[in-house]
């Protein structure tokens, strides 16, 4: 015995020794036996280098920008490629599935570099439809809280514990030994009322070494549970708002887990992705005017600049005008400064637009717009712009989508201002066997007959149940009360926010139209200024040539003439250019800017199994009989589009979506998610555009906004797509002329880029 100590100790001794060669002492220092001392230098080289990260998708740059910008020093040879403003939306469109925006562009604000998470996409419909974390929940997430939760557990042991005092059948001093196995299966439901529905089953296997009936035995049960909330979180209408109460983390989650506002959270995603192609469409538009305009400018740069050069031509064949062509050289230069200075404008304004419409930075050929400014006056009804307005602005239909999430949220939390009460009931069929299986009951000790385990269960002789009420409530309900004002006054705010925000799209509507105005009268204005700025050019020149005027003064009252007549021609070309980007901006600001292009959106196509589902629904109804005591109906929580809102008006060209109604083959594929954003037919060749007067009329007294029933949602998250339905020349809204000027008629037949000789 004393030897056996002897080496337990020596034993210890040994390891405490091991251990403590390898504790950290002052001044210690590793010794190496092998290798040579080679220093830290490979330590400090690549412990403090910046990291790059690695692909696991090898991801190529286009090679499309490889090939350099277009510089004003070495301007190449391109191809002009001419596009109407329909060709340019519809290619900003098909190209969109990020979408930019004009005003970020060189802002070091740019959410595109700064905060691409936050950048328009044509996927962002379907990450919020996929949302899964709490607080951002998508619709099949918030279904998620009512599949079934199945569980299954399997375990087995021995275990030998040695007796201190005799024990059955086991003296003491003996060791009692015990082989168990657990089986647990659960399979467990939340329902819409919010309860919970549980099936159990447990088997419990034992081989003891005790006196007992059986030396090895089955035991177990089958157990059916169900659980109600009475008070709060109970109800269809509080889980369909915040889903279930188990589900809800406490002061974190709040009551946004439910589906009516994931519901809403994806109908707020879609306004926003209509939002940013309504803001898309305006900066194309901006920039095809801005590109119309450089190049109408530079036009008449070079125009004025060649005029010129002619009239120096004709003074240098003069002996007394030696002054009028010292001058007129002196213009020539400073034309030749503003030529190369227009044309960085124009190759500027032409890149800008390519970056919008998605294009490469240089692909050999240059945009040349082909549609020219309106010059027709347009008239507007105050009373019907705002009401459209008020309809179709992305912000108000915004808020209105906040304030119905809100008043859900704020009737649920009061749900939720009361006991916790709930109803709790549990019954259980209980069995004994000395085998797990068999058809004879007969185990030749009992009467009863315990031989099978589940032939015992199955004659459910023995049972057990239990039912009654659970309570339980913080004193006072200081949180939740805390919910409920809480969200009472976000809503106050809410719906003042919206009073206040209506207010702002009348003022912004107002200054809209006072531009729009504005610029016509001094377009108008601008118009007669270059007619009398010519007639002025004409006459100074007549006078000039007349064989008795030899002036110099004169002559360079004929090179102002001239500079005065470019001024006032450039001056008219901005004033009409801006007189029609104020028009997209006041279609900007009524939110009408999609109905002006007739572009629509509208939700991807369904899965195929949706649209049997739903018929298969649709049938069971029609067969179904009322229940006059059940509320079977829920409450509508999205409403039609208002009376004055493009899509009540009607399109008989909107593209058609199946409904659930209809007949759907099995097997059908679902429809195809692409990348390109619309679907829209070709415009013929001569198609021209030309812009129309929106003549807003006054909805009948007996239209009321239509609420359609609430539209069954698939599990299938498709892009959201926009459909152009017809060409911007046969807009539904009535055509407005176009009174094309001179002067816009003479550039465009002139338009052409000019080589880097005709700078010299």
């Amino acid at each position: 015995m004393k030897t056996n100590q002897w080496k337990r100790s020596t034993a210890l001794a040994l390891l405490l020794a091991m251990l403590g060669q390898g504790c950290a002492g002052p001044g210690a220092r590793l010794q190496y036996l092998i290798g040579e001392d080679r220093g830290l230098e490979h330590y400090e080289n690549y412990a403090t280098n910046i990291e790059y990260p690695t692909e696991v998708q090898k991801h190529e740059p286009n090679p499309e920008l490889l090939r350099g910008p277009r510089s004003i020093e070495s301007l190449e040879e391109v191809t002009p490629r001419e596009m109407t403003l329909n060709a340019c939306i519809r290619t900003a469109l098909t190209n969109a599935n990020i979408i930019v925006d004009d005003q970020s562009f060189g802002s070091p604000s740019n959410p595109l570099l700064g905060n691409p998470s936050r950048v328009a996409s044509v996927w962002d419909n379907a990450i919020q439809d996929t949302g899964f974390l709490f607080g951002n929940l998508g619709p099949e997430a918030a279904l998620a809280n009512f599949d079934p939760v199945f569980t299954n557990s399997l375990q087995g042991g021995v275990s030998q514990d040695p007796q201190n005092t005799q024990n059955i059948g086991i003296p003491a001093g003996g060791t009692l030994e015990n082989q168990t196995v657990q089986f647990q299966s659960r399979l467990e439901k939340t329902i819409a009322t919010a309860g919970t529905l549980a099936v159990e089953h447990d088997v419990n296997f034992s081989d003891s070494n005790q006196t007992q009936l059986f030396d090895s035995s089955y035991t177990g049960f089958l157990q059916a549970e169900f659980r109600q909330p009475l008070l709060a979180g109970s109800g269809v209408e509080f889980t369909r708002i915040a889903g279930p109460v188990q589900s809800n983390l406490r002061g974190v989650s709040g009551v946004a887990q439910g589906v009516l506002i994931s519901r809403i959270n994806s109908d707020i995603s879609l306004l926003e992705f209509e939002q940013s192609v309504t803001t898309l469409l305006r900066d194309v538009e901006n920039r095809y005017w801005d590109l119309y305009l450089y190049l109408q400018l530079y036009e008449s740069e070079i125009e004025t600049f060649q005029d010129l050069v002619r009239f120096r031509d004709q003074l240098s064949r003069r002996d007394e005008a030696g002054d009028a062509v010292a001058q007129a050289e002196n213009r020539i230069y400073e034309g030749k400064a503003r030529i190369q200075g227009s044309l960085g404008d124009v190759l500027k304004a032409e890149y800008r637009l390519r970056r919008l419409l998605g294009l490469p930075l240089n692909d050999g050929t240059f945009i040349t717009p082909i549609d020219v400014p309106s010059a027709a006056r347009l008239q507007l009804d105050w009373e019907s712009s705002l009401l459209e307005s008020l309809s179709n602005r992305h912000e108000l239909r915004r808020q209105k989508w906040e304030i119905r999430s809100l008043e859900l949220q704020y009737r649920a939390s009061q749900n939720l201002a009361r006991p916790r009460l709930d109803f709790v009931s549990q019954y259980r069929v209980n069995g004994l066997g000395h085998h797990l299986g068999g058809r004879e009951d007969d185990d030749g000790v009992t009467d009863v007959g315990y031989n099978s385990f589940y032939e015992s269960l199955s004659q459910g002789n023995n049972t057990t149940w239990t039912t009654g009420i659970s309570m339980s409530m913080p004193l006072g309900l200081r949180l939740a009360r805390a919910q409920v004002r809480n969200y009472e006054l976000r809503l106050r705010k809410a719906r003042a926010v919206l009073a206040r925000q209506e207010e702002e799209v009348g003022y912004e509507l107002s200054d809209a139209i006072i531009n729009m105005e504005q610029n016509y009268l001094l377009a108008e204005t601008g118009l007669q200024k270059a007619a009398a700025a010519k007639r002025y050019a004409e006459t100074a020149l007549e006078r000039a040539n007349a064989e008795n005027q030899r002036d110099p003064v004169l002559l360079g009252r004929v090179l102002e003439a001239k500079i005065t007549s470019r001024d006032s021609d450039q001056g008219y070309l901005k004033l009409i250019v801006d007189y029609n980007k104020s028009i997209t901006e006041l279609n900007f600001r009524k939110g009408a800017i999609l109905h002006a292009n007739s572009i629509f959106l509208s939700e991807g196509e369904w899965n195929p199994e949706a649209y049997e589902d739903a018929r298969i629904r649709g049938e069971a109804m029609s067969r179904a009989l009322d229940n006059i005591h059940l509320r079977t109906v829920p409450e509508e929580f999205v409403g039609g589009p208002d009376v004055n809102s493009w899509e009540s008006l009607g399109n008989p060209a909107r593209p058609f979506e199946p409904g659930a109604l209809e007949s759907v083959t099995p097997g059908i594929p679902a429809g195809p998610v692409s990348n390109s954003l619309i679907t829209v037919p070709e415009d013929p060749p001569e198609a021209k555009r030309q812009l129309a007067v929106p003549q807003v009329e006054e909805p009948p007294a007996s239209v009321e906004p239509v609420k359609p029933e609430e539209p069954q949602r698939s599990d299938d998250f498709l892009n959201p797509v926009l459909y152009e339905t017809q060409p911007r020349a046969e807009a539904t809204t009535p055509k407005r002329s176009v009174t094309a000027r001179s002067i816009i008629q003479e550039r465009n037949r002139k338009r052409h880029l000019p080589g880097r000789a005709e700078l010299d």
